[in-house]
């Protein structure tokens, strides 16, 4: 059956869940899902330097995933004995006062490490018959799940194993790059589902040697939008443009973008500057 995961900040016993839809874990582990932005920006604010897990209701000491050591310490932490996912149901619901959808960098104050989130690449394209939007994962999201691969929507691909390498650490997060957190290392560990046909990397992206990350991976992500486009024209559902949010690429996903001049894409007022602010 299919786990449900919900995040749960354990210092101040708190939890957020007025968007937790969809609740399985690769059901809402992408960046710009409103559950991820609730968490994120309490990260900066009311939850700012707290230990924050996304635990899943399989969750549990003796589970083989990489973070049965975390829960069967929580369990002594707190004195309880039921799933955590449960226990957490008595911690106070909480909502951010005001969301910070542009939140992208996630610092580890535990391990030294930040998190770019838009360092990923991109696994399919969203479209709702109006405008179109490329989906990454969330891996921040990914890094503290607890219980994975104990049911249904659980992560499987690249890095696996990794799954929870950060779960129950102390976090704060930030639309900009931090300076007090300057020495901190990037963590670029990648995730994409190793099923799905249509991303096949000969080997993960190199932050280090490549800047960002790979020329060939990146043309494959854009190669998404170019295939929405052959789809709709296939079943004659061609709207006269596609509106294309490109928020969460990067500047080299963005003018690879711009350089395919797709005239049945719209940017906004001026290509140029929406692309390469």
């Amino acid at each position: 059956m299919g786990q449900y995961y919900k995040f749960i900040n354990l210092d101040k016993k708190e939890k957020c869940d007025r968007n937790r839809f969809p609740m399985k874990l690769t059901e809402h582990s992408y960046v710009g899902n409103d559950y991820c932005n609730d968490i994120l920006t309490l990260l900066s604010n009311e939850w700012k330097g707290d230990r924050v897990i996304h635990v899943g209701d399989y969750a549990s000491y003796d589970d083989p995933s990489l973070t049965s050591h975390l829960i069967s310490k929580l369990n002594r932490e707190f004195n309880q004995t039921d799933s955590f996912y449960f226990y957490s149901d008595t911690f106070e619901d909480i909502e951010p006062n005001k969301v910070n959808k542009k939140i992208r960098y996630v610092y580890n104050l535990d391990k030294k490490e930040y998190l770019d989130l838009y360092h990923q690449p991109i696994i399919n394209v969203w479209y709702d018959g109006s405008k179109a939007a490329f989906a990454k994962f969330n891996s921040f999201a990914l890094l503290t799940a607890c219980g994975n691969g104990q049911g249904g929507g659980d992560y499987s691909g690249c890095n696996e194993m990794k799954i929870g390498a950060w779960a129950g650490d102390h976090f704060v997060t930030s639309e900009r790059k931090l300076d007090m957190y300057k020495d901190y290392k990037e963590c670029n560990d990648v995730f994409y589902e190793i099923y799905n046909g249509s991303l096949k990397l000969e080997r993960p992206y190199d932050f280090d040697s490549y800047n960002e990350y790979d020329e060939e991976a990146i043309k494959k992500g854009i190669n998404h939008i170019e295939n929405l486009i052959d789809r709709l024209k296939k079943y004659d559902r061609m709207p006269k443009y596609i509106k294309v949010d490109t928020d969460d690429l990067t500047e080299k996903e963005k003018i690879e973008l711009l350089n395919r001049n797709l005239k049945e894409v719209k940017f906004g007022k001026d290509k140029k500057d929406d692309l390469c602010k």
